[in-house]
């Protein structure tokens, strides 16, 4: 969950209102923003007809008459293939067009990056017969933490941030860096490069406190910059999608859901099909209600100081920005360190580097060590099994030294409890960003850590950060074609590319 801006500071005043404090103080901002604004998103978001999914036809009155003129034709799998169009009012639908017969090199590609909607969601909402220009989703595990910044550097293949969140603990500097101002300057976010739309900045405040509203105001602006048609692929990022599913959970993300489908039949419609459609996220979402994880009391009842700068042995350098399940931490000595968090209420996972490798440490005393070499993993259970991995590592083969094939390890532990961890958690501490946390913590769903004075006024229903299924399982679908079932973040440019044989993502 972002953090970009320290929200407006909530009143004493007890002025009734139907908005909440935190509402009133970002209203006019929005009503700035959105004054005069007609919507050119306006697609009907029922069919006129509603039978019994999957249903042949989809009948919609796209000019208001009280008469269809616009079918979408599905196929025996259910995935609409066709779309026709009743020009005359007939009722005959005499043009037909045939979707899967216009080729990518003949249209213009959108890209829809939602922040934070979870596959199992997806792939429910699908199942109900929504978004069905769209070829099945697949299942994306994204990287840990499963954060924005880290996670869509991986699926645009960028460049590496410099810390899991804009503020971060610095080692060279010696002190905890970033915070809102590296925030609103994007000093975290070079793939903002890459996209032709992404709200201002200054937005992502507002989009936790008023997320609908400003869901809305996306949607609609970047479909004019697409009417625009300033570029063949156009590349859009929602960020409230993450402030919508944050205050209203699940719910909340299915509502987003039906607007984008509105957005895509209606440039479907309005193209006559010259136009294929990628709709991804960065990663997935709790969907639980949480309440603030007890850490700083924990630390300090162990005798740890809390510091912005790392001077004695129990210095601990604690990064609280967003509202997320995962928390970040640097010490001199991260072993002690991690074993002292391990038993903190709301604590799953915690690990931290050892040499080339990485120790894991889970409640009650688990713990084991995850070795790396050449691209392969090994995991070695010192007491306990913290991963839950040892019934499915006896069902692979390893080589002569203990170490596991990735790409076997993401087949066989798609579903788990913590999916791919191996790979996961080493890349967390070695290769994922430039300045990763001494010790990363993953908490329960129903447990976040972050700002005190954020956490004041945000609703939490749902966020995401750690290392479990539903915060690591993001997904992907697109009109092009189907994709692989199961992939890692890091695959969808390689996967993208041999789908639509252009490079992924488009001209940078």
């Amino acid at each position: 969950m972002p953090s970009a801006v320290r929200a407006p500071q909530v009143g004493t005043g007890r002025l009734r209102s139907p908005l909440s404090r935190g509402e009133r103080a970002a209203w006019p901002l929005l009503l700035l923003l959105v004054a005069g604004c007609q919507k050119p998103v306006f697609f009907p978001a029922e069919p006129m007809e509603a039978p019994e999914q999957p249903a042949p036809r989809s009948l919609y009155d796209t000019d208001g008459d009280g008469r269809g003129d616009f079918s979408m034709l599905r196929n025996e799998r259910g995935r609409v293939d066709r779309v026709a169009y009743d020009r005359t009012g007939e009722g005959t639908f005499p043009e037909v067009v045939d979707l899967d017969a216009v080729r990518f090199a003949q249209c213009r590609h959108l890209v829809i990056l939602l922040d934070g909607v979870g596959y199992d969601l997806v792939r429910e909402y699908y199942e109900a017969g929504h978004l069905r220009l769209f070829h099945p989703p697949s299942r994306v595990i994204a990287p840990y933490p499963t954060l924005t910044d880290p996670c869509i550097e991986d699926l645009f293949a960028y460049l590496p941030v410099k810390g899991f969140e804009a503020e971060y603990y610095d080692h060279k500097a010696g002190r905890i860096v970033g915070g809102s101002r590296a925030y609103l300057s994007g000093e975290n976010t070079p793939y903002n490069r890459l996209l032709h739309y992404r709200a201002d900045l200054i937005l992502d405040a507002v989009a936790y406190v008023m997320p609908w509203q400003v869901y809305g105001k996306e949607i609609n602006d970047s479909k004019r910059l697409f009417d625009r048609r300033q570029t063949r692929e156009v590349r859009v990022y929602y960020v409230s999608s993450a402030g919508v599913g944050t205050k209203m959970g699940a719910e909340g993300h299915r509502m987003c859901l039906g607007k984008v489908e509105q957005l895509v039949n209606q440039v479907v419609w309005e193209t006559r099909g010259l136009v294929k459609v990628t709709l991804l996220s960065d990663h997935g979402h709790s969907y639980t209600p949480a309440r603030r994880v007890p850490l700083e009391d924990h630390l300090e009842a162990r005798g740890w100081r809390i510091t912005e700068r790392l001077q004695g042995e129990k210095d601990v350098a604690y990064v609280r920005f967003g509202l997320e399940t995962y928390a970040a931490l640097s010490a001199k000595r991260p072993d002690l360190l991690a074993k002292d968090v391990a038993d903190c209420e709301g604590v799953e996972l915690v690990s931290h580097t050892a040499k080339d490798g990485v120790i894991v440490l889970a409640p009650g005393g688990e713990y084991a060590a995850i070795g790396h070499k050449g691209g392969r993993f090994s995991y070695e259970p010192g007491r306990g099994d913290p991963l839950k991995l040892k019934d499915i590592l006896a069902k692979l083969q390893a080589d002569a030294d203990g170490y596991y094939d990735a790409d076997e390890l993401l087949a066989a532990t798609a579903t788990h409890v913590w999916p791919a961890p191996l790979q996961r958690l080493w890349r967390a501490h070695f290769a994922l960003v430039e300045n990763p946390a001494d010790v990363i913590v993953s908490l329960a769903n129903d447990y976040y850590s972050g700002s005190g004075g954020f956490a004041r006024f945000a609703k939490v229903a749902s966020t995401h950060g750690g290392l479990n299924h539903r915060n690591s399982t993001a997904f992907i679908l697109s009109t092009v074609g189907p994709l692989p079932p199961v992939m890692r973040s890091a695959d969808v440019p390689r996967n993208m590319k041999a789908l639509t044989g252009a490079d992924w993502p488009g001209a940078r």
